[in-house]
């Protein structure tokens, strides 16, 4: 079989299984335990509130729409596609893999594969960044995708390992009330760092969309009892998330005006 052949295919299987997988981490459930009452077992400060995973839909559509464009056949010899590929394979085995671990309590284990699939993103993300898209519709079935998945897995790969330091035995007067607010500021950096050297909004506002929720979580430990109440934790990360959306779209708007006007 042609290389670029088997590199489609197998692009579009792990899709499948990847897909397939998520789905039955959540219908089964995997080990008798849905995702979602995972994240809640561990009480941690710095994790955002339940609706905020359902950027994940946008994620799937991101794999859905990435696979059938890259499997085209005007896009086999596509040097762009060629070179991330197999690492997106790489990186959804290890994503499937962490879903299986995560439902099985092995979060040591966790954070290798998170680990692995952040290194096959920042790849593919440098790599896209290097090589500029021939076409919009190229952009967006492979540019957008990567960028939102990166910015979800960046703040995931956080939480995975306040989750792993936690489960060590550190306490949430350790590891929230202090930890929480100097990841909330690392996170802003980032956003704000790409989107000046890459001109990545996407990247940081799916860091926005997660500050967010970090603040609203912090509500909801309050008012379950399960955490004592932070409000200004809760301001913060709210405060941060709301300024961080402001200078992305106003920064943003003035790119495409200047593109105009040099067009």
């Amino acid at each position: 079989m042609n290389r670029d052949i088997l590199r489609q295919v197998s692009v579009i299987l792990i899709t499948i299984i990847t897909l397939a997988v998520n789905g039955a981490a959540t219908s089964l459930p995997l080990n008798n335990v849905t995702t979602q009452q995972l994240s809640d077992s561990y009480l941690v400060r710095f994790v955002p509130a339940g609706y905020v995973f359902a950027v994940w839909g946008f994620i799937y559509i991101g794999f859905i729409m990435f696979s059938v464009w890259q499997a085209l056949p005007m896009n086999r010899e596509n040097p762009r596609l060629r070179a991330i590929g197999w690492w997106y394979v790489i990186g959804s085995v290890a994503n499937a893999l962490w879903l299986v671990f995560w439902h099985y309590y092995m979060v040591e284990v966790t954070i290798v594969m998170m680990l692995t699939l952040l290194a096959s993103l920042v790849y593919t993300v440098i790599v896209l960044n290097k090589q500029k898209a021939s076409s919009f519709a190229e952009s967006i079935c492979v540019d957008l995708p990567f960028h939102i998945y990166i910015g979800w897995i960046s703040v995931a790969t956080v939480v995975n390992v306040t989750v792993l330091l936690n489960k060590w035995g550190l306490t949430d007067d350790v590891l929230g009330l202090w930890w929480a607010p100097i990841l909330t500021f690392v996170a802003a950096a980032l956003a704000l760092s790409q989107r000046w050297l890459r001109r990545d909004t996407a990247y940081g506002m799916v860091i926005a969309w997660a500050l967010y929720g970090v603040g609203v979580k912090q509500t909801q430990y309050g008012t379950s009892g399960m955490l004592p109440d932070a409000p200004a934790l809760t301001a913060l990360t709210t405060n941060v998330a709301y300024a961080l959306l402001v200078i992305l779209a106003v920064w943003w708007v003035f790119d495409m005006v200047a593109r105009r006007r040099t067009a």
